[in-house]
C-alpha cells in the first residue's frame, strides 16, 4: 500500500517553497484588507479591472470574452481564512445512527464585503464618472431582475499531487460545526456564530469601506467541512467561490460557448505520513489568487451574447452563430 514520506524530498523541497512563499508575500501588494488577528492567516483582499467595472457597458467584437455583470450590479468580497485543520471526533451518521471516529479537516473563514471602486483611490471619483455615464448603460428590457444577489459560499479541495486529481466539496453537518465552533471559539462564542455554507447563503449587503475604523465588526464568519479526504495527499487547493458575481464568457476552438466564474483559490502543502497525522503538518503556500474557473451553465434568453456585447448601442457588432 502507498504512503507518504518525507524524505528524500522533504527538507530542501520545503525550504524552497516556504522562501517563494516569503518572496510572494514582500511583492504582492493587498490595497484592500481588513487587520488579520486571531489566528487569520491570509486574506484574499479584491481584485477587480475597469474592464470587468464596466460589464457590458462596454462594446465587445465577436470573439472578444464578455465580461460581466458590471456596474453597479458587480460585487465582490474579502475573504480572509485560517489555515486548513483537522480535527478527530466521534460523527454520528444520521441515516444509520451509527458512531464512529473520523479525522475531520476543516477551514475557518470571514466575510468581508467590499466596495471595487475603492480600488482607484484618489481616482475614485473619476472612475465613477466613467461608471455612471447613461449613454453607456444598456437597457435589459428581456430578463428584469427577480431578486437581490446572494452570496452563496463553495468551498473545493482540491489534490494536486502527481496522478488523477480529486475534489472534495465542503459538506453540511451541524454535529461537526458545533465541535469546530467550541474549538475555535471558545473565549468568544457569546459573541459569534460560526455559519455552514448553507446558513452562509445571504443577500449581499453594503460593503464595508477601506476608512471604516473597525470593518470587522459586521464580518460573517464561516467554516468549510471536508471528510474521507485521502490522507496521503502532499499539496492541494481550497477552490472558494461565491464571494463574486463577475463572470465571463468566451468560445473554445470548436465554437462551444465556456462560462467561468470568478472565484479564489489558495495553495497548501502537508510534509508528513499518514501514520501520525498532525494538523501543525499544514502550510500556506503563497498568497490567494482571483482568477476565472469554468463551470456549467446555460442562458435561455434570446440573442444574449448581441445583449451582453452591448450590439444594440452601436450595431457594429455581428453576434456567433
Amino acid at each position: 500500500m502507498p504512503f507518504k514520506t518525507t524524505a528524500p524530498r522533504g527538507t530542501k523541497v520545503w525550504l524552497l517553497v516556504a522562501l517563494l512563499s516569503v518572496l510572494a508575500e514582500q511583492t504582492s501588494a493587498q490595497l484592500i484588507r481588513a487587520p488579520l488577528d486571531t489566528g487569520f492567516v491570509r486574506t484574499s483582499s479584491i481584485a477587480m479591472s475597469v474592464d470587468e467595472m464596466l460589464g457590458s457597458q462596454k462594446t465587445r467584437l465577436a470573439g472578444e470574452p464578455i465580461l460581466g455583470p458590471g456596474y453597479p450590479d458587480l460585487w465582490i468580497a474579502e475573504v480572509q481564512y485560517k489555515p486548513v485543520r483537522h480535527l478527530f471526533m466521534n460523527v454520528t451518521d444520521p441515516a444509520t445512527r451509527v458512531t464512529k471516529r473520523e479525522l475531520v479537516w476543516y477551514m475557518i473563514y470571514r466575510v468581508i464585503p467590499r466596495d471595487y471602486t475603492e480600488l482607484a483611490g484618489d481616482s475614485r471619483d473619476s472612475l465613477l464618472t466613467k461608471l455612471q455615464n447613461p449613454k453607456l448603460k444598456p437597457d435589459n428590457v428581456i430578463d428584469s431582475p427577480k431578486g437581490f444577489p446572494l452570496v452563496m459560499p463553495r468551498f473545493v479541495l482540491r489534490s494536486d499531487d502527481a496522478g488523477e486529481q480529486q475534489f472534495y466539496p465542503d459538506e453540511v453537518n451541524l454535529q461537526i460545526q458545533r465541535s469546530v465552533f467550541r474549538r475555535e471559539f471558545r473565549e468568544r462564542s457569546a459573541e459569534l456564530r460560526l455559519l455552514n455554507s448553507v446558513q452562509a447563503i445571504s443577500e449581499v449587503v453594503d460593503p464595508v469601506s477601506v476608512n471604516d475604523p473597525d470593518p470587522l465588526q459586521n464580518a460573517t464568519y464561516g467554516v468549510a467541512v471536508w471528510r474521507n479526504v485521502d490522507p496521503r495527499i502532499d499539496y492541494l487547493t481550497v477552490i472558494m467561490s461565491g464571494f463574486s458575481n463577475a463572470y465571463r464568457i468566451s468560445r473554445d476552438d470548436a465554437g462551444e460557448t465556456i462560462f467561468e466564474h470568478k472565484v479564489i483559490e489558495q495553495k497548501f502543502g502537508r510534509p508528513g505520513d499518514i501514520f501520525n497525522q498532525q494538523e501543525s503538518e499544514f502550510r500556506v503556500l503563497g498568497n490567494p489568487v482571483w482568477h476565472y474557473r469554468q463551470r456549467p451553465a446555460s442562458v435561455s434568453v434570446p440573442q444574449f451574447e448581441a445583449i451582453l456585447r452591448n450590439v444594440s448601442s452601436t450595431g457594429a457588432v455581428t453576434p456567433a452563430e
